[in-house]
């Protein structure tokens, strides 16, 4: 497993630039970020080659809903310029969702006039014509299914099961799970289970604790036995940690390292 530190939630004490520096210093070896368009992306590339780090994902999708049919083309071309992106950065990972978001995750359009069946097509539409230029590229596109009971409300993809359903259909390689535990846990608890099943599906895992999305141990989730489970499926993709800490983040990231020291 490897391990990703969230440049947008942890560190925030001190400017952007001045992050990198101190998650190496911390003992981690990736970054990841939200949005790119708000970013110098050439400062990223130098500032991850000083520090010796490297990208693990960002967002792949910003102003584009992947289940409004409307907004197909724009959509596709967006992730088109974002695999771009990615590629400059030797990312292989691009995070994708199926409501556009705004900066502080408020969903930007709820689509309470489209069928969920609706919805559902054309997200997976959109997904088979995204998977051949993914498997081209060798980078993978993940699905992340959002709560919408605290901090996305009226988000459509808001379940494990429906985000592996589409995945299923799709049937690439490229074509992944996004598993936050964070929002899973608010949604539908069983996490272990779920992971378990899903196992196969699941190209990328987003830890926080629930509630308050702090680090790990502040909590209700017991993430020694999640950890393990992991460990017992060979789980060799990323955790990401898309936190909020709960104190420092120079603490937090010590708790991070020490707990998820794998």
């Amino acid at each position: 497993m490897k391990r990703s530190i969230c440049i947008e939630t942890i560190f925030t004490e001190v400017p952007f630039e001045e992050r990198f520096q101190l998650v190496k210093k911390s003992g981690f070896d990736y970054i990841e970020f939200w949005t790119w368009t708000d970013k110098d992306l050439v400062k990223i590339k130098e500032l991850c080659d000083k520090n010796n780090l490297k990208i693990a994902s960002f967002s792949g999708d910003q102003n584009y809903s992947l289940i409004d049919e409307n907004e197909g083309e724009q959509y596709i071309s967006f992730v088109k310029e974002s695999i771009e992106k990615a590629k400059y950065l030797q990312c292989d990972y691009l995070v994708i969702h199926s409501n556009a978001l705004g900066n502080d995750g408020t969903v930007l359009k709820h689509y309470n006039e489209v069928s969920n069946y609706k919805k559902f097509g054309t997200m997976l539409n959109i997904l088979r014509t995204l998977a051949p230029l993914a498997e081209r590229e060798k980078l993978t596109l993940v699905l992340e299914a959002l709560n919408t009971k605290v901090d996305h409300r009226g988000y459509f993809l808001a379940h494990t099961k429906d985000a592996a359903d589409v995945v299923k259909l799709v049937n690439s390689p490229n074509i992944k799970i996004l598993y936050d535990i964070y929002h899973m846990q608010i949604m539908e608890g069983n996490i272990i289970s779920t992971i378990k099943e899903y196992i196969d599906l699941i190209g990328y895992i987003h830890v926080a604790d629930v509630p308050g999305r702090h680090e790990p141990g502040t909590g209700e989730i017991n993430f020694n036995n999640i950890l393990n489970t992991l460990k017992q499926l060979k789980y060799d993709g990323f955790i990401g940690f898309e936190l909020f800490p709960s104190g420092s983040s120079e603490d937090a990231a010590k708790i991070i390292f020490n707990q998820w020291n794998i």
